[in-house]
């Protein structure tokens, strides 16, 4: 229930924070010192995305600015919802609840945009759609890295809306 906000300049290294903290950093970033630690755990020592599994997405998601790098283009975007919610819930592709998600972050007709492509939605409603990705597995830990920098001031405001509603 507590919002903990990261301001800086650009350049300031935000990003790279989040990346360091969900075990994205690039191959050429390193963590020189110091801990993170998250249920008694360590971050800081994962290396291997094998390492992440069950924590990243389940315990801890982001909210990355452009919903075009986190969508695949070619897959529908109910079946992106759902397959978050096969993975870490262990469920069938019927029990996934990808439709009340789509509902949860003000989808109209989610039955019928669930076999809809990223590119027949708005900025906006893309950004609704890697929301509820993130939202999927009910994670600790909700990362937004500038979830309305590409958007207009409209669905800025919905998108924060849904983000301040969200428990």
């Amino acid at each position: 229930g507590e919002t903990l906000a990261i301001v800086g300049e650009s350049g300031s290294g935000k990003s790279v924070l989040i990346k360091s903290f969900t075990g994205m950093l690039e191959s050429n970033g390193i963590i020189s010192g110091g801990e993170i630690l998250f249920e008694g755990e360590d971050l800081s020592k994962k290396t291997k995305n094998k390492e992440w599994e069950g924590i990243r997405g389940a315990k801890i998601a982001t909210v990355f600015q452009d919903p075009m790098t986190s969508l695949n283009p070619v897959r529908t975007i109910g079946s992106q919802i759902a397959e978050v919610i096969i993975k870490h819930q262990k469920v069938s592709k019927k029990e996934a609840k990808a439709i009340d998600l789509m509902k949860r972050v003000g989808i109209n007709d989610p039955e019928k945009r669930f076999g809809d492509y990223p590119h027949q939605y708005s900025g906006g409603m893309r950004q609704r759609i890697v929301i509820a990705i993130a939202l999927a597995c009910r994670p600790k830990i909700l990362i937004c890295d500038e979830p309305t920098a590409s958007l207009d001031y409209e669905n800025a405001e919905i998108i924060m809306e849904i983000l301040q509603t969200i428990s």
